[in-house]
């Protein structure tokens, strides 16, 4: 008891934010920092751009992010899931450096032509990921630490080998970790300076711009505007704390943090937005993505006016207002199963088949005399909500929009039914055409609620007897269905995903007074909103498997093998980390977690707690770092998508630098001598498995017996076989295994011409054509075949069968399945007898569109 009675209270006094830095500030930097920093930038030049120019290939995600810098190049359209600032970034560099977008980077190992200045292109993000080094030091230093713990968080970076593999490629993730990096330096630097000066107001306004351009990058950004939202939050409270504050100063410390770390960052933003639209005018790849009127408008299409009311009779062409707004299409091409009936598709582009004629259910009912035509002798009558129609196709009449109790040929489920397009001459049609038009209410153009109206009328179509909506999805058919999307009539759709427009109507006989419907071109930031809503729609669906992905629960301590970014046959390229850095940071991490627990049950038992001199400087610091740790780590933990190995450089980053909090920590008391010596044993080790792991960070030599020593860990797929001297038994086995290739792989290129119009491969000229082709010559030749072997080659579509239907009540009917048919689960390539499992229904996952060159 008299123990308790003698401990002191915790003090409780209010600190102001210059209070909280008093410490630090008497440990500023000065100028031979700089000097130290300028030295550590120079040293790690040659690290980073050892061999900048091997391989002289495509390597990794090049494939993408090159690619992308010939589009911007060409002005063509594309789609990509990541904000546009690194990518205009490295097409700046590439147009500088001459390059005319006639490489097209497709194919990881292809070999780069002298008209590329790939080394160039790298050389930008190299350059930015050198910084880091410099950035890690005087961050470390504005904190308020040693030089020496500086130094060896710097070292740390500098020598840590996924961070070099990752920054010498046309890669996005030097220039995020740059911005980042920058970031944080500068909040650091805001953090020491006296509040309204012009240092403040100069460091402050650099945190909003490095923010405003790690998430112009990639939206990884979100958690470093999270880290300095949070810490911006606190300072804010212990400034209001502080009654010496005014409540004119406290306003003017509250604006000026929004308008630099949210205006600024947002028109930052949204301009490298502005300039990615500004370049690319011209119809490109990812244009599917974009509202039809902008497609219209990349390719030169003048707005097309078209009459308003919709009456019966009319052609119209309409649009599904979710996926990518694609037309309602039909063509003279079957169905490979299912019923075998003609194709009823979703395709992006004007065309001839786009084209239907909307008809009356009903004929017996008594037509309205709603408006009088241009003959003063025919009567017309508006489509109304509620209407029975029907759809004719008009380039192959009288075939009309069709849908009956057969699965759909790629969702293949119970509520996913086949639409198709069925009909022949001396035939009305069947109680299968029927849809019931449900025409969504309109605030704004209250007419267009009740009547059928081009552009305005948002609507549903019902099928009558099986009770399902008229939908598309981003689904392709296969290549008997030329890659297009697959529409179906879905019973359990929502009501987004099943709403249509209709884009154009024609009828002759429509008077010339009738009221017309402008075409709207989209505006800045309408295409900014949809792009957005694309992005985040397509990044949510890259949940396929991948060989190189790995879950964030092995990136702190390495336990997965990296990510293999490019190989020969005696050399490769792995995305791998250094594991002394990895492992002693996460531990740092771990350490001053744990010490942060122990510190609050301390507090709360009223302990003095300051253990090993951890005082509130420790704490803020590290804390910091930690916080920004677990915000750019956390959250992956709750994504189902895709996950990489290089998603943990920003948190592994921070991890570093707490790495050199730790290490001021526990070397405090100790002499600078053996703090010295500590640095240089420490980087010793760093330098050591730094070269050790260098030949897969560089793609250089080694061997098996040194790959084998390297692989610590089980878990660890450094793929040592690769190592084995050529003409050696493993290595013919390698070899052989390596040789295996399938003999057909399907093209993934479609040609239109500039309507839009398919264009058979046959038919394409030389220059447009890819330069690889999808079969060996070999197998061409047929001299590997064996003269018994069947030659497998890809499927037709089929002739659709010629048989006379059967009507029950004006129904069509179809004969009975076979019993034995429901015994066995459906899938979408057929009937499994070997899977007993029972039936799973799986929701459409996206697929990107197929590429398209226009000729």
């Amino acid at each position: 008891m008299t123990e308790i009675r003698n401990r002191k209270p915790v003090p409780t006094k209010l600190v102001s934010d210059k209070e909280e830095f008093k410490k630090p500030l008497k440990r500023k930097y000065t100028y031979n920092d700089n000097l130290i920093a300028s030295l550590l930038f120079i040293s790690s030049l040659p690290i980073r751009f050892q061999n900048l120019s091997l391989p002289a290939e495509v390597v990794f995600d090049e494939v993408h992010f090159g690619k992308f810098a010939a589009y911007y190049i060409k002005k063509s359209f594309f789609f990509d899931v990541h904000p546009p600032l690194a990518k205009l970034l490295i097409a700046l560099v590439a147009w500088v450096s001459g390059f005319k977008g006639d490489f097209d980077f497709t194919e990881i190992g292809r070999t780069f032509p002298d008209t590329v200045p790939y080394i160039l292109m790298r050389m930008l993000g190299t350059l930015l990921g050198s910084l880091l080094i410099p950035l890690a030091y005087l961050t470390i230093r504005d904190a308020g630490h040693s030089k020496i713990a500086a130094t060896l968080t710097a070292l740390a970076i500098c020598f840590e080998n996924g961070l070099i593999t990752n920054n010498r490629l046309i890669l996005l993730d030097s220039y995020l970790l740059f911005f980042t990096a920058f970031t944080v330096f500068s909040w650091n630097r805001f953090y020491t300076k006296i509040a309204f000066g012009q240092s403040w107001c100069i460091w402050l306004l650099c945190t909003g711009i490095g923010l405003g351009c790690t998430l112009s990058s990639k939206w990884v950004g979100l958690f470093t505007i999270a880290t300095i939202g949070l810490s911006t939050l606190k300072q804010l409270w212990n400034i209001l704390g502080d009654i010496t504050v005014t409540k004119r100063q406290y306003t003017l410390h509250f604006f000026s943090r929004v308008v630099c770390l949210i205006i600024v960052p947002a028109i930052i933003y949204i301009g490298s937005f502005y300039i990615h639209f500004s370049i690319l005018t011209r119809s490109g790849p990812g244009e599917s993505y974009l509202a039809m009127q902008t497609q219209n408008e990349m390719k030169g299409y003048e707005p097309i006016d078209t009459p308003r009311p919709i009456v019966y009779g009319s052609l119209i062409t309409m649009r599904h207002l979710e996926t990518t707004e694609g037309f309602l299409h039909s063509h003279d091409a079957t169905y490979a199963d299912g019923s075998q009936q003609q194709q009823v598709t979703l395709y992006p582009h004007r065309d001839n088949n786009n084209w239907w004629r909307i008809l009356k259910a009903d004929v017996d009912d008594e037509p309205k005399k709603d408006l009088l035509a241009s003959d003063n002798t025919t009567w017309l009558e508006y489509v109304r909500n509620g209407d029975t129609i029907r759809l004719e196709h008009v380039e192959t009449a009288p075939r009309k929009l069709h849908s009956h109790d057969i699965p759909a040929p790629v969702t293949d489920t119970d509520y996913h039914k086949e639409v198709s397009a069925y009909g022949f001459h001396h035939h009305a049609g069947d109680a299968n055409d029927n849809w019931l038009l449900r025409i969504d209410s309109n605030s704004e153009h209250s007419e267009a609620g009740e009547f059928l109206q081009s552009r305005r009328s948002k609507f549903r179509l019902k099928h009558v007897y099986q009770e399902c909506y008229l939908f598309a999805s981003f689904e392709r058919l296969p290549e008997w269905g030329y890659d297009q999307q697959e529409v179906s009539c879905i019973s359990e759709g929502t009501k987004p995903k099943t709403m249509w427009q209709i884009d154009e109507s024609d009828n002759r006989i429509l008077p010339k007074d009738i009221q017309m419907e402008p075409e709207h071109r989209p505006k800045f930031f309408e295409k900014f909103a949809r792009l957005h809503k694309y992005m985040w729609i397509v990044n949510n669906e890259l949940t396929d498997s991948h060989p190189f992905e790995s879950r964030p629960y092995t990136w702190p301590l390495l336990l997965s093998g990296g990510i293999s970014f490019w190989q020969t046959s005696t050399k490769q390229i792995i995305l791998f980390g250094n594991p002394l850095i990895y492992w002693s940071s996460t531990a740092a991490v771990v350490f001053f977690l744990a010490l942060f627990g122990v510190l609050q049950i301390c507090q709360k038992r009223g302990y003095d707690h300051t253990i090993l001199g951890f005082s509130t400087f420790y704490q803020t610091s590290a804390g910091f770092f930690i916080l920004a740790w677990a915000l750019h780590y956390l959250p992956f933990f709750r994504m189902e998508r895709q996950l990489f190995f290089h998603h943990y450089l920003p948190s592994l980053y921070f991890a570093v630098l707490t790495l050199g909090v730790f290490f001021d920590l526990i070397m405090k008391k100790f002499p600078a001598s053996l703090k010295v010596t500590v640095l240089l044993a420490f980087s010793t080790c760093l330098i050591y498995t730094w070269w050790t792991y260098a030949p897969i960070t560089y793609g250089t030599d080694w061997t098996v017996a040194q790959c084998d020593r390297a692989s610590l860990l089980d878990r660890w797929d450094l793929q040592c076989e690769r190592y084995y001297p050529l003409g050696s038994p493993e290595r013919e086995v390698l070899s052989s295994e390596e040789e295996e290739e399938p003999s057909y792989k399907p093209t993934n290129v479609i040609y239109v011409d500039g309507e839009g119009q398919r264009i058979p491969k046959n038919e394409v000229p030389q220059e447009y054509l890819n330069e690889e082709e999808y079969m060996d010559e070999e197998f061409e030749d047929g001299e590997d075949y064996e003269e018994d072997e069947e030659v497998l080659e890809p499927t037709e579509a089929p002739e659709p069968p010629e048989y006379e239907p059967e009507f029950i009540d004006g129904k069509e009917v179809f004969g009975e399945d076979d019993e034995d048919e429901e015994d066995w689960p459906r899938t979408m390539y057929g009937m499994e007898e070997d899977d007993e499992e029972e039936e799973v229904h799986k929701p459409a996952t996206i697929r990107s569109i197929p590429a398209t060159r226009y000729i």
